[in-house]
């Protein structure tokens, strides 16, 4: 399968980021922190931002924040 690229500064591909979500991550300043991927240029800033919107649609919400946050 082919590589591809979101964040071409430092070479940070989206199954890099998708796995990231996956194990946990949960925002754009989460991805960046843990590659790099939008602390150059930031070009690449949008796309991350649709991974991460996209993340938080096929997770399932959380039961235990409801009942922290009393809804």
């Amino acid at each position: 399968m082919a590589r591809r690229l979101v964040c071409i500064c430092n070479l940070i591909d989206q199954n890099e980021i998708e796995t990231l979500l996956k194990k946990g991550a949960e925002s754009t300043s989460d991805i960046q922190k843990f590659t790099r991927a939008g602390t150059s240029c930031g070009r690449c800033l949008p796309e991350i931002d649709e991974l991460v919107e996209a993340s938080k649609k096929e997770k399932p919400e959380d039961q235990q924040k409801r009942l922290e946050l009393g809804f």
